[in-house]
């Protein structure tokens, strides 16, 4: 009696777990259905402003792409990329990595005190060259400008001890020192890495964003400021508060979105600086480097100048002859604020999307100095400064 009474309730156990199964089976077919119809009905994303950049599209048919393999790979990232819900997919994920104690998320090492730091890459041996040599001949061409080099390092280099055990770290110093043995002794190199390392802790790069803060800067422009020729830098400045909530490049990247950064801006104590702001995207000029309503946008740190251009014109009321021209990346836009009390006039170029005389643009300003300002990791990679400093 006792043996039918277990084999009733194994054969009732197994039918409930078959249900259960069916269910299961059942539930999964009709979500992958739903979602297969909603992404067939949902029209495609042209840009993430959650990872700020254009998303891939539809490839279109051809027997050439499918015989060269590149319909299929052009296929595979229109999919990944314009997938249903991809962002709450993507955080799913990194919260499931770090319940098995993952730190790395697609190149972007989550460190100590919520730090995400970018992997260094390894540089562009060709292009470095071929900037280096670019740099050198524009110096020796224009010997009598006074002419300066700064590559700052980046953070997963100056704050290595927040890093992961066992992450990969690029030597930067090394690198900086190459760099100064291959540059005519028409330029010399402005070396911030030791103001950056003494202030580290006091937050000199944004937790989720691959910039140096202003903070940052700040200690940069202090540290250059004799190597540029500045004899009375301004100590004392206002620091405003623009934003609390800034999340950056790097939060986007890896999906983590467990910190958010502060937006700051140094203005110099009882200085007042008059001077007009005009760029390449927009012909009205303005009074300010600031663009307040970048603050309303995913990519905050577009307030300093409202991001990058291929030209940028600040002209001041300053009483000096001093003109400085600097080839630049995005890690200038924060630093060239702390620049405006000491030259007549700024000329910004970056050379990513600049095309046009050089030469001519510097004699047109009267350029007396000129800075080449990138961070490290993109100089070293970077393949369009040699372009734009090509004599024609």
């Amino acid at each position: 009696m006792g043996n039918d009474r277990r084999e009733r309730y194994e054969r009732f156990k197994q039918k409930q777990r078959k249900k259960l199964g069916l269910i299961i089976a059942g539930v999964f077919t009709v979500s992958v259905l739903v979602l297969s119809i909603a992404g067939i009905l949902k029209p495609d994303v042209k840009f993430s402003e959650e990872e700020n950049r254009m998303l891939a599209e539809k490839p279109q048919f051809s027997v050439e792409s499918v015989q060269s393999e590149s319909y299929m790979q052009n296929m595979e990232a229109y999919t990944a990329d314009q997938f249903i819900l991809r962002d709450w997919w993507v955080s799913l994920k990194v919260r499931c990595d770090l319940l098995f104690g993952k730190r790395e998320f697609n190149g972007v090492y989550l460190g100590k005190d919520k730090y995400l730091m970018k992997t260094l890459t390894e540089p562009d041996e060709k292009n470095v060259k071929a900037n280096l040599e670019a740099i050198s001949d524009f110096a020796d061409r224009n010997s009598k400008l006074d002419m300066h080099l700064m590559l700052v390092p980046n953070a997963a280099f100056v704050m290595k001890d927040y890093l992961p055990s066992g992450a990969p770290v690029r030597d930067q110093s090394a690198d900086l020192k190459w760099i100064q043995k291959q540059l005519s002794a028409n330029i010399s190199c402005i070396d911030v890495t030791r103001a950056l390392k003494r202030h580290a802790e006091e937050g000199v790069y944004y937790k989720t964003d691959h910039h140096w803060t202003s903070r940052g800067a700040s200690y940069g422009f202090e540290a250059a400021s004799i190597d540029l020729g500045i004899e009375e830098p301004v100590e004392q400045y206002d620091i405003y508060t623009v934003a609390t909530d800034f999340s950056g490049t790097l939060a986007s990247t890896s999906g983590y979105h467990s910190a958010k950064d502060t937006i700051e801006i140094y203005v110099p104590k009882n200085i007042e600086i008059q001077y007009l702001v005009s760029d390449s995207d927009q012909e009205e000029k303005r009074p300010t480097v600031y663009n307040k309503s970048a603050l309303k946008q995913k990519d905050k740190y577009q307030v300093f100048f409202g991001g990058n251009h291929a030209l940028v014109d600040i002209t001041t009321a300053n009483e000096t002859k001093d003109r400085l021209l600097i080839f630049k990346d995005s890690y200038a836009n924060c630093f060239v604020p702390f620049l405006l009390p000491y030259y007549n006039e700024i000329v910004m170029v970056d050379p990513r999307y600049y095309y046009d005389n050089v030469e001519a643009l510097m004699s047109s300003k009267g350029i007396t100095d000129v800075l080449f300002l990138y961070n490290m990791d993109t100089f070293l990679t970077d393949n369009s400064i040699a372009d734009v400093l090509v004599e024609e």
